[in-house]
């Protein structure tokens, strides 16, 4: 655990005193803002949401381990409350700055990661690499946001020799703002796809906001890319000299086997193996193998990595729902969704279904303002011709059944524009023992709920037998 001067806190958050810490310097082992998930010498910063305020919260902040809090009303802190406490105007702004003081003391080689998919993934993977050569931390979950890059660069400790980060956008210059506060060494762009189109217009304002991150990269720093996509290129031509841009071809990959949920497959030539299902994880491990390299470790770590990463929840997450025999076996890859994921989720659930019968459930691809009518419905031609593929398709929601009604295609698919519990519960109930399922929709559609029915119907299931021996 490190110490920080409390003098160069408040400074760096722009606050003033409320209660004065009886000593120069306190514990500081990083900052949180849920008092569920504290631990000791963190600041806590007492947010306030919609939902939720902080300041309730503060009592078990300093319970839970707190050095200090940082609320933005004093008159919610109470009396004789025992703790230094920084009164800020500006919650967002004062993490922020105290973000940016403590990333110029950190000595980790930092890793930005952004595209269109694949982010955190792609972070998992080279945090496993990373791991096998030194201390590495990885960004929580998918805290990629202005406020998730303060956090997960104040939770790195001052002694972690790597730092992998997710920069996420939904509008234009978010990307530029996040890689200037990061300041990473490395910058990767998985993939140039179509998403957050409501906001960044088409696949070049993708490109033009994605590209920051290599833009923004100091003198001496390299970055890995797509190679292929000319929009990207066509932003990037002005990158020359010191930074160095290395470019992932399509070429360079090649699949070799996929089963019992691993993926092998060779890099330029190379064998490499990960416990992750999909073309497109083969290429995010590539991206991963050549930042491994640049940063200098060894082939064998970068393989021992690849072989030992996690997946994040909700990626592609293979569930087994066990019923007596025949389990259920759900692909989750509910986070979020757009053009190019969906599809290359559906085409690596086809390449696995191994004669089962198979479920495909796909919720609205959100956020793709003009573009939603002609992506939905080009998703809906491409399954009307491949009709027969899966033994049955549930489409959830108001741009897929509009498709559906638009191209005559109601009849062909169980179509619900719905997305509500109901919804949820009465797709589960079509789901069988010994089903393939996937599930892929938008944030927004939350069809992982019914990953939860499954289990609250086979724990049901189960009690009741266990109630009826001989029935």
């Amino acid at each position: 655990m490190s110490s920080w001067a409390c003098e160069a806190i408040r400074a760096a958050t722009g606050g003033r005193w409320l209660i004065e810490p009886d000593c120069s310097s306190v514990e500081f082992s990083g900052v949180a803002i849920d008092t569920r998930a504290i631990e000791t010498g963190q600041l806590f910063f007492a947010f306030v949401g919609e939902q939720v305020d902080g300041h309730a919260y503060l009592e078990q902040a300093k319970q839970g381990g707190a050095s200090m809090c940082v609320v933005s009303d004093a008159d919610k802190v109470p009396d004789g409350f025992g703790l230094p406490v920084l009164v800020v105007e500006d919650m967002l702004g004062a993490i922020t700055g105290l973000a940016q003081a403590w990333r110029a003391k950190l000595k980790a080689q930092v890793i930005g990661v952004t595209g269109s998919n694949g982010k955190t993934t792609t972070c998992r993977l080279l945090h496993s690499v990373c791991a096998q050569d030194g201390m590495s931390v990885v960004s929580q979950k998918s805290f990629n946001n202005q406020l998730g890059v303060p956090i997960t660069i104040l939770n790195t400790p001052m002694d972690a020799e790597y730092l992998v980060a997710e920069l996420g956008t939904s509008s234009p210059g978010e990307i530029e703002a996040r890689t200037a506060l990061l300041q990473p060494e490395i910058a990767v762009i998985t993939s140039i796809g179509r998403a957050h189109l409501e906001e960044l217009g088409n696949q070049a304002g993708v490109a033009r906001e994605k590209s920051a991150i290599v833009l923004g990269l100091a003198s001496g720093g390299s970055a890995v890319i797509p190679g292929g996509i000319d929009a990207l290129d066509a932003v990037l031509a002005s990158v020359k000299g010191s930074r160095r841009i290395e470019r992932l071809g399509p070429d360079r990959v090649r699949i070799e086997a996929q089963r019992d949920g691993v993926t092998r497959f060779a890099f330029d030539g190379q064998p490499f193996e990960v416990p992750m299902l999909g073309e497109h994880n083969a290429r995010n491990s590539a991206m991963a193998i050549l930042v491994g390299r640049e940063l200098g470790i060894e082939d064998a770590k970068i393989r021992d990595g690849l072989r030992s990463a996690e997946g994040a929840a909700m990626r592609f997450e293979r569930i087994d729902i066990s019923i007596a025999g025949k389990p259920i076996v759900v692909y989750n890859d509910a986070y979020n969704a757009n053009p190019d994921s969906i599809r290359a989720a559906i085409g690596t659930f086809a390449g696995i279904i191994e004669g089962k019968r198979s479920v495909l459930v796909l919720g609205d691809m959100l956020e793709l303002g003009n573009e939603s009518e002609a992506e939905h419905g080009a998703l809906v031609e491409e399954l009307l011709a491949g009709h027969g593929m899966f033994d049955q398709v549930v489409l959830v929601g108001s741009a897929l059944a509009e498709a559906c009604k638009r191209l005559g295609a109601g009849g062909r698919f169980s179509v619900i524009p719905e997305h509500d519990q109901c919804t949820m519960r009465r797709i589960a109930d079509g789901i069988g023992e010994g089903d393939r399922v996937l599930l892929k929709g938008s944030r927004g559609m939350r069809l992982e709920r019914i990953v939860e029915l499954l289990a609250q119907r086979i724990s049901s299931t189960e009690a009741q037998s266990e109630a009826n021996p001989h029935a």
